[in-house]
């Protein structure tokens, strides 16, 4: 663990031996809900039980002071009540949302943030269950553990026999601008916001036993950034032993972590662009002026150097030796834990149609399927050049059954970033890896949305009824819902997802890139498109064997 991070988190760590169970008493209120009581080394929280599983929203797992690493909470006498969602982190409201995937619309932010959820099924006897803990996307910039309905815990926990836990962190400015430079206090500050996360896991490594949880089998799933802080966190020595499974879902390696000399451009400019002289004058400010003048920072330091959208300067952790000691990616190799088992993969046309035929966005693209012969001929020479025909081959071959068209629509840059990691990562070590690639399309506009970034969500948490573009898929996403849910908690409890209703998951290998698909048949294949990925990404798929 790093020098700073341990000095703070030592109060969470001294009270792991107050370590108490939940109480099993549950009583009815007026409206006839039933509330339950659980003791945590902190204090009482109430919860609350919905058919078979209880739930507690906004449980503290930490404090800090603004652009500090968290420290524990302060121990509460009365019970607390956590039967509503926490507050969020600080974010721009302006972020875009795809209308198909429904937003809670009861968010709130406050800087007070460091709060989880926890969805854990009555107890039966002793019995220990598998732990798993969701972390959101959004980069570093936005999003939260609630954000979209269909991360409740409710179903998976029920009818996968395990627990899940969602948790909130501080997020861009609050989370991850570097004011080392300033003084002594503001060590770490570039990391605050994976502080936060690692103090979370050290909260339930202390307490999950009390919630039917096995502190000795807890896995990390999350999407975009989610998958990203949790392949930062497998390069933290900080957070090595507090989580032993990890599921990463269209996670890039574009802007993953900072440089600290660019980091400390971007504070030194923020503190000018806010107009004061020093850290202390900005730790004093409103959010919304902290967040504008680190914004025009980032911008001026990226119009400087000229970047593109893989070197963007953003948001994120910083490489500063300690809590960070090396990039978590480089050109050949990754600094990550090699004995954590993985299952790595992302969707189909990720966010080249995220939203697409939405009807009330302007940036919406044409509908590709409603190109003439002639037309689509056209904007495959403007798309790929030169490359034209060994593509239009290519896509034949790797996607049989799919009309020509979707290859403009296709993600290239998330799934060559995840071919590039699970080969570096096996490289790396020898535990197991597991690929997949989600192709499920939703029936809603006659199929054209194809499978848009973050569409595998509602089947992962086994809630299709949460979000419109999966119930209208009736059965047969219900089905691939119940798959997916099953692979991933299986993962959880094992190690490897393989179970009765799926078909046989193999691990990759140096030569064979063993691929799950998820789709109306669940298949598996091998290297389903290195053929595509070696002409569109070769730089990024080079080093790939194909047999």
């Amino acid at each position: 663990m790093g020098l700073y991070l341990m000095t703070l988190l030592k109060p969470i760590r001294l009270f792991s031996i107050f370590l108490l169970a939940i109480a099993a008493a549950a009583c009815s209120s007026s409206n006839d809900k039933s509330y339950t009581i659980a003791e945590t080394q902190f204090g009482k929280i109430r919860g609350y039980v919905q058919d078979s599983v209880l739930i507690f929203k906004g449980v503290p797992y930490a404090q800090a002071e603004r652009f500090m690493l968290p420290h524990a909470p302060e121990r509460w006498d009365t019970v607390m009540d956590c039967t509503r969602f926490g507050c969020i982190s600080p974010q721009a409201a302006s972020r875009k949302s795809n209308p198909y995937i429904p937003v809670d619309t009861a968010l709130f932010m406050g800087e007070n943030c460091q709060n989880l959820n926890i969805w854990t099924p009555l107890r039966k006897g002793n019995d220990k269950r598998p732990v798993m803990v969701w972390l959101h996307g959004g980069a570093f910039d936005y999003g939260s553990s609630h954000h979209h309905l269909c991360f409740d815990g409710y179903k998976l926990a029920n009818t996968e026999n395990v627990v899940v836990v969602t948790v909130n962190h501080r997020l861009n400015c609050l989370g991850f601008l570097n004011l080392e430079a300033y003084g002594d206090k503001y060590h770490g500050s570039g990391n605050a916001g994976m502080a936060d996360i690692v103090a979370a896991l050290h909260w339930i490594h202390d307490n999950i036993n009390a919630f039917g949880g096995d502190r000795d089998n807890i896995t990390l799933f999350g999407h975009g950034g989610g998958g990203v802080k949790i392949l930062t966190l497998m390069a933290m020595p900080a957070a090595k032993g507090l989580f032993h499974k990890a599921i990463i879902q269209s996670g890039t390696l574009e802007g993953m972590t900072q440089t600290a000399e660019m980091s400390r451009r971007v504070a030194a400019n923020t503190i000018k662009n806010a107009g004061v002289n020093s850290a202390e004058d900005l730790a004093v400010l409103p959010y919304d002026s902290i967040l504008a003048a680190s914004n025009r920072a980032i911008d001026g330091l990226n119009h400087e150097f000229k970047t593109d959208i893989t070197s963007r300067i953003r948001f994120a952790p910083v490489v500063d030796g300690i809590l960070l000691p090396k990039p978590v990616f480089t050109d050949t190799s990754a600094n990550v834990d090699a004995s954590i088992p993985l299952i790595i993969g992302s969707t189909f046309s990720e966010g080249a149609t995220q939203y697409h035929l939405t009807g009330n966005d302007s940036e919406a693209m044409p509908d590709v399927h409603m190109l003439s012969e002639e037309e689509l001929d056209a904007e495959l020479g403007k798309k790929f050049g030169i490359k034209k025909d060994d593509v239009k081959l290519a896509f034949a071959m790797c996607y049989p059954d799919r009309p020509l068209c979707e290859v403009l629509m296709m993600d290239t840059i998330v799934r060559s970033h995840v071919l590039r990691m699970a080969d570096l990562l096996l490289k790396r070590g020898d535990a197991p890896i597991y690929m997949y690639l989600f192709c499920w399309v939703t029936p809603l506009h006659n199929g054209h949305m194809m499978s848009f970034r973050n569409s595998e969500m509602p089947f992962v948490f086994n809630n299709p009824e949460n979000a419109e573009f999966a119930r209208v898929g009736g059965t047969e996403a219900n089905r691939l819902a119940r798959i997916m849910s099953r692979c991933w908690a299986s993962f959880a409890r094992s190690g490897n997802p393989n179970n009765s209703i799926t078909p046989f998951w193999r691990r990759i290998n140096y030569h064979q890139g063993h691929t799950m698909i998820f789709d109306r048949d669940v298949r598996l294949e091998s290297y389903p498109d290195l053929r595509l990925m070696r002409i569109l990404q070769p730089e990024l798929v080079k080093d790939i064997q194909l047999d």
